[in-house]
Order: structure tokens, then C-alpha cells, then sequence
């Protein structure tokens, strides 16, 4: 039987480490990195293929690229590769810009929540779920793109996801290193893409519990986050191997975290298993009351996602964008995504144009994180 194939669309910094990660598997897969750029996405797999030579690992790894503007080009690749499992690494947006070109447009993503690049951030990975539906339809698709909102709204618009990556992985895989859990049965984090940063109010952080007992980890998820950002989300890409090994039928079962599991808002504790990610919820917590708590935590982020996948911007958001943006609807639902993406990068191009607005004082600035749950 030949090993199960996983794709990963995407040649940014997360996605060559996770390929790098999964090079060092030590049960056969076959590895494909896709990209728009067929040199960037060889050397990918080119230096995959030398951590497994140097490891003595037993996957493989090919590189593949697609004229970003053929139209077709997604459904040619995965219906050469056929994938077992499509991880979609790559959006219109990424969170470094603000790190590597700061300007008017990264100021007004920081001010409104990252909920404003919702429509960039869902583009590509609604491309590629829609390939995969005509060319590879026994494919998993697993999100990295911001799937504590994007997979709600796959779900909504009939796109099937399994999970997504990163995030509350991210968060649970430095906390257990940091407190020296090494039982990953031991923990139980809630948390949204937005606990990446600390919340401006108390008692809107993530909810954690060890032994199945709630625990305050305030002061080690603040440590957490003190890491330079770069740093972190390697940590991500690396912890995100095992369950998608896991998923791929090429590993044990995991125990660990992942947002966005079959479309569900922010990020739970999960189980997976070959083609299937099951919740791992704490005693006493069910799974109503988890959903609703990571959707009001998307409010922390500019947003929260309703009935069907409506997404409602908060007042804070809406006050922020206005200026830039006078009839930037308040509510919009999942088939408004494309004429919206348009528009936001109109926004976009304009305000890179443009410096970030100097620092203001902290005692004056109102809180940028969204309006409390």
C-alpha cells in the first residue's frame, strides 16, 4: 500500500517548517509543498527531502507550482498530487506585514481586529476547497489561515473543513513546555485566534484546566506571549505535525488542541484520529457552552460569526473602519465574500500608501481589542 500524501499549499515561513517537521516522520508519507512560485516551492522540498535524508526519515517531498493567474491551476495540481489531506497555508494577508512593512493599512488592522482581513484570509482556501471538491474529493481539507473565523464560514458555504492549525495549538504547545506537562491528557485550553494577545479586560482570557480541574495559567500564557512572535509560530508549525500525521493515517492517535475542528468557532481540545478530529471537552463543560464562549471571544478580534455564518462587526470595529470606509456594512453573510475581499483591498492599496499613525498614549487610547463578551 503506498503511505498516505499531504499536501501543503503555501511556501511561507509556517508552512516550510511544517513540511520540514513532517519531512522528520518516521513512518513513509508523501510530501508535496504547492506554491504560485515552482523555484520557492522546489527549494522547499529540496531541503525537506534533506532533514529526512538527515534524520534517517523515510518520507519524500516534491515540489510543485501554478501559475497564480490560471484559474485552473489549483484543480491541475491536486488532481496530479490527490492528496489524503490538503493543509491551505497561504492568504491574502499576512500577520508579519505588520512586523515588516508597517503603515495606515497594519495600523487600522490592529485598531479594528484581525476580523477585518476575514475576507482575505478565506480567498485562497475557499479556492482550493472548491478544487479539491472536482479533483481530489476524498481529500481532508485542513486550514491555517486564520481558521478560528475562516472555518465557520467554509462550513457555511458547503467547503467541509476538518480543523485548522495553529493558535490555541500554538498556545497549548508552549504552555505545556513552559509548565512541564507532558501528559497532553493533563490539559484543556479554550482559546481564540485572538488569545494570542492578552485581552485589555480581566476575565476575558482563555479558560484552561489541569487535571480537569480550571486553572488560572494567566501569568504562563503572559510569558507565552512575550516570545517574539517569529519564535512562536514555529512552535506552531511544529506541533501541528502530529495531528496531521495522525489525520493522515500515518501515526498514533493525537491528544492535543486545534481550532476550527469541522467549522466550529476559535479553538478546543480535540482527539484525532485517522480521518476524524473529535472534541475533548473538560468535565462539566459541553460542548453548546464551549462554542458560545470561543464566538463571543471572536468579538476580541473586530467580529463575531452568527446563525449560518453571518459575521456581525463590533461597535469598536465599525468606529475604527468608518472614517476609511463609510458604508462598511455591519453585518455581512458568507456569499458577500467575494464583492467584500474586492473592497477590502482597495482599502488595502490605499492605506499602504500612507505611515502608521504615531503611538498614542495608552491612558487615553480606548480599547482596541473589540467589545467585551
Amino acid at each position: 500500500m503506498s503511505p498516505p500524501r499531504i499536501a501543503i499549499a503555501g511556501t511561507g515561513a509556517f508552512a516550510g517548517t511544517l513540511l520540514r517537521a513532517l519531512a522528520r516522520h518516521r513512518e513513509p508519507l508523501d510530501l508535496f509543498v504547492l506554491g504560485s512560485d515552482a523555484g520557492r516551492a522546489g527549494e522547499l522540498a529540496e531541503l525537506a527531502r534533506d532533514h529526512a535524508a538527515l534524520s534517517g526519515a523515510p518520507p519524500t517531498c516534491r515540489g510543485h507550482g501554478a501559475d497564480p493567474g490560471d484559474p485552473d491551476g489549483p484543480e491541475r495540481l491536486l488532481a496530479s498530487v490527490r492528496p489524503d489531506v490538503l493543509v491551505v497555508c497561504t492568504s491574502e494577508h499576512s500577520p508579519a506585514e505588520s512586523r515588516t512593512a508597517p503603515s495606515a493599512w497594519t495600523d487600522l488592522v490592529s485598531r479594528t481586529g484581525f476580523a477585518l482581513t476575514l475576507p482575505l484570509q478565506t480567498g485562497h482556501v475557499l479556492r482550493y476547497a472548491r478544487a479539491a471538491e472536482r479533483a481530489a474529493p476524498d481529500a481532508l481539507l485542513v486550514n491555517a489561515c486564520f481558521p478560528d473565523a475562516v472555518n465557520p464560514l467554509l462550513t457555511a458555504l458547503g467547503a467541509p473543513v476538518v480543523c485548522g492549525l495553529g493558535n490555541v495549538a500554538t498556545l497549548a504547545a508552549a504552555l505545556a513546555a513552559r509548565t512541564g506537562v507532558t501528559d497532553p491528557r493533563r490539559l484543556h485550553l479554550l482559546a481564540h485566534h485572538a488569545h494570542l494577545h492578552t485581552p485589555d479586560a480581566p476575565g476575558l482570557d482563555a479558560r484552561a484546566w489541569l487535571d480537569g480541574t480550571p486553572a488560572d495559567l494567566t501569568g504562563e500564557l503572559t510569558a507565552v506571549r512575550r516570545r517574539t512572535r517569529s519564535h512562536l509560530n514555529e512552535v506552531g508549525a511544529l506541533a501541528a505535525a502530529a495531528p496531521l500525521v495522525a489525520l493522515a493515517g500515518a501515526g498514533p492517535d493525537h491528544t492535543g488542541h486545534l481550532p476550527g475542528p469541522a467549522g466550529l468557532p476559535g479553538g478546543y481540545p480535540v482527539t484525532v484520529t485517522h480521518r476524524r478530529v473529535a472534541l475533548r471537552l473538560p468535565p462539566g463543560l459541553s460542548r453548546d457552552e464551549a462554542v458560545r464562549w470561543n464566538t463571543e471571544a471572536g468579538r476580541l478580534d473586530g467580529a463575531a460569526a452568527g446563525a449560518g455564518g453571518a459575521v456581525r462587526l463590533t461597535p469598536t470595529a465599525l468606529s475604527a473602519l468608518r472614517p476609511h470606509w463609510p458604508d462598511v456594512p455591519e453585518e455581512w453573510a458568507p456569499d458577500r465574500l467575494a464583492p467584500l475581499r474586492e473592497a477590502v483591498l482597495r482599502l488595502r492599496t490605499r492605506l499602504r500608501a500612507l505611515p502608521p499613525s504615531p503611538p498614542s498614549d495608552p491612558r487615553t487610547t480606548p480599547s482596541l481589542q473589540g467589545v467585551a463578551p
